[in-house]
Parts: structure tokens; C-alpha cells; sequence
């Protein structure tokens, strides 16, 4: 089962699918509760201008409930499970899926 943790596996062009698809506000609501690492690969994984962004966004947004962090990231692992089952994403399940 894919969780939000999870987006850390993704390859980089997958990721950029994904945040095409992400509400900016959500992906700021969601990076608040997310470790470091993640939050690293998907700033390397925007522009530099759309990073930095948001960026500002979650510095400037006050706080949050937890309930509304997990909601949002729920969107968007629902978008990353819309994208793998119309094979627009690839996500890594440990030798399962053979690329040729």
C-alpha cells in the first residue's frame, strides 16, 4: 500500500507527473508534516522559482491541524494511485516490475 512517506521511492520523472497534477496548497499542507527528505526531493524536483514559492507558502502559513496535513497528503497519494493505475507513473515495488 502506498502512503505519503512513500513519494521519497518515486523515480524524478514520475514525481514531476505528479506535481503537475498537485494543488499548491495542498503540497504545502502536506510537506508540513513530512520528513526533511522528502520535503529536499520534491524542491529539487520544481523549478527553482515554484520551489521557492512554496516555500515562502509554508513559512507563511500559520498553523495547521494535523487532520487537515493528512487530508491533503490523502489527495495527493489519490492522484499518485490515479497516475500508476493509468501507467502514467512508474512506482518502484521491489523487482515486480521489469522495464525493458
Amino acid at each position: 500500500m502506498f502512503v505519503f512517506d512513500n513519494i521519497i521511492q518515486l523515480d524524478d520523472r514520475s514525481l514531476q507527473r505528479v506535481l503537475r497534477e498537485v494543488d499548491t496548497r495542498d503540497l504545502a499542507l502536506a510537506l508540513r508534516g513530512a520528513p526533511e527528505a522528502l520535503r529536499e526531493k520534491v524542491f529539487r524536483n520544481l523549478s527553482s522559482r515554484a520551489a521557492e514559492m512554496l516555500r515562502e507558502e509554508i513559512s507563511m502559513m500559520g498553523p495547521v491541524r494535523l487532520r487537515q496535513v493528512e487530508e491533503a497528503q490523502q489527495r495527493i497519494v489519490a492522484i499518485i494511485r490515479r497516475l500508476d493505475e493509468a501507467e502514467e507513473i512508474v512506482i518502484s515495488r521491489g523487482g515486480e516490475d521489469v522495464l525493458v
